[in-house]
């Protein structure tokens, strides 16, 4: 999957961008840059792209990308069909020369995030950061400068996040390839409930079926097939954890044609099938309510 290159244009008199976004849905498309970024949800969903990871977004969810890894974050379809809902962020953008070509004692662990984050690092406990992330709004000079300084320490030490991406390769990814793969994850969404036809996939971008299957192995380190079912997964495990639909429904609902094919890939993404999955956020949601 090969991505746009973005040109960030800094602000006067700043040395890093904080940005909010307020918009109908998230419009950036799949693309990459030099800077680090920081994005925080405030409100929205969808199915986040970074690296060689794709998982669903929602409010709270935040995300330190490296220089040069690829992302994309896509809004369910209910955005592009609703007028009543909105898509919200907070991001922070930043070269790597605020951190001094010699690695610093003091921000050893700084750094130490800095390294993961060619991996893509997901923060679980993201909504506890929006404020420090907000302030980076309203601030002005050293006191903006050290308000980041230390938000990136504190999310350093957190205990409570992740690497996403498979792989740190973001090399392959290149500017004159992103509308053949925003063609790609178009037909997939927009078919994710019906049937996906590789075939018909290939010829939309001008590829036999076997050039197609080389190239999308190539850049997502999987099988379309794999991918098509990983999304489809997702889309189930939130039908089930957010609706009352039976397992069938889910099934159909989220493009399967086969439960029993369904119970088998669900299983294999989420190490619990679809009927313990539900059960397991019933129980949650009851412990919640308590």
């Amino acid at each position: 999957m090969k991505a746009v290159i973005e040109q960030v244009f800094y602000p006067y008199e700043q040395s890093f961008i904080a940005t909010e976004y307020k918009l109908d849905y998230f419009d950036s498309p799949w693309h990459f840059h030099e800077e680090y970024e920081l994005t925080y949800i405030k409100s929205g969903y969808g199915t986040r792209f970074v690296g060689t990871s794709t998982e669903l977004f929602k409010a709270g969810d935040l995300v330190l990308i490296g220089t040069n890894v690829p992302h994309y974050w896509r809004c369910d379809n209910d955005f592009y069909d609703k007028k009543d809902l909105s898509a919200e962020s907070q991001v922070v953008q930043f070269k790597a020369d605020l951190f001094f070509k010699n690695e610093l004692a003091e921000m050893k662990n700084i750094h130490s995030l800095l390294k993961k984050s060619a991996s893509g690092v997901h923060f679980l406990n993201g909504d506890k950061y929006e404020a420090q992330i907000k302030s980076l709004n309203t601030l002005t000079g050293i006191e903006r400068l050290l308000a980041f300084y230390k938000l990136l320490e504190a999310l350093s030490l957190d205990s409570c996040q992740r690497l996403l991406s498979t792989t740190q390769e973001s090399q392959f990814y290149q500017a004159k390839d992103s509308v053949t793969f925003q063609k790609i994850l178009n037909y997939i969404f927009d078919n994710l409930q019906h049937d996906i036809s590789l075939s018909t996939i290939a010829e939309k971008v001008h590829m036999s079926n076997s050039s197609f299957c080389k190239y999308f192995k190539k850049r997502t380190k999987k099988t379309f097939t794999e991918y098509v079912n990983k999304l489809r997964v997702a889309h189930a495990s939130k039908l089930l954890s957010e609706s009352d639909l039976t397992i069938s429904q889910v099934c159909f609902e989220s493009g399967f044609n086969s439960v029993s094919y369904f119970n088998r890939q669900f299983k294999k993404y989420k190490k619990i099938g679809p009927k313990d999955y539900a059960k397991l956020h019933y129980q949650k949601s009851d412990a919640a309510e308590l």
